[in-house]
C-alpha cells in the first residue's frame, strides 16, 4: 500500500513543472499579443498625426491664399467704423 502512495509522488514534480511551463507560455503569449496590439496602435496614431499635419499645412495655405485680401479689408472697415474718441480697448458698461 505504501508503494502505491509513494509511487504517485514521483510523478508530482514533473507534473508541476509541466503545468508551470504551460502557464508561463500562456502568460508570454498574452503579453506578446498585447505588445503587438500596442505597437499597431502606436503606428496608427503616428500615421494619423502625419495626416493631420499634412491637412493642417494645406488648410493654412488655403487660408493664406484665399483670405488675405478679405482680412485686410475687414480690418480697414473696422478701423473706419470706430470713432476716434473711443479707446482701442474694451469698455464694460453696467446693464440697466
Amino acid at each position: 500500500m505504501n508503494e502505491l502512495i509513494a509511487g504517485g509522488g514521483s510523478y508530482m514534480l514533473p507534473a508541476l513543472f509541466g503545468i508551470a511551463v504551460v502557464f508561463f507560455c500562456v502568460v508570454v503569449f498574452i503579453s506578446m499579443r498585447r505588445a503587438v496590439r500596442a505597437n499597431d496602435q502606436v503606428l496608427l496614431l503616428e500615421a494619423l498625426l502625419r495626416e493631420q499635419r499634412k491637412q493642417t499645412k494645406i488648410l493654412n495655405q488655403l487660408v493664406e491664399l484665399s483670405c488675405e485680401p478679405e482680412i485686410a479689408e475687414s480690418f480697414e472697415e473696422s478701423d473706419s467704423e470706430q470713432p476716434a474718441e473711443e479707446p482701442s480697448h474694451l469698455t464694460f458698461r453696467a446693464e440697466r
